[in-house]
């Protein structure tokens, strides 16, 4: 799995990296390892190109975030 695929699931399951992601991204990125293209892609935010770089393009399309941890 690669270091883009690892902090997107990471993003989506603990409210405390998601927060810190949410005040300083290119700090989060960093420390997660993320090459300058990786990191370009996130803030890009281009679906499809996402999608074939981590192959998570099975995933369902949504226009929101969904957090799987409470606050």
């Amino acid at each position: 799995m690669s270091k883009l695929t690892q902090l997107l699931k990471r993003l989506g399951a603990e409210s405390d990296l998601a927060e810190a992601y949410e005040k300083n991204p290119q700090k989060v990125m960093e420390e997660a390892g993320l090459s300058k293209e990786e990191m370009e892609l996130l803030r890009k935010g281009d679906l499809e190109k996402l999608e074939e770089s981590t192959g998570l393009s099975s995933c369902q399309k949504i226009k929101s975030v969904i957090k799987a941890y409470d606050k």
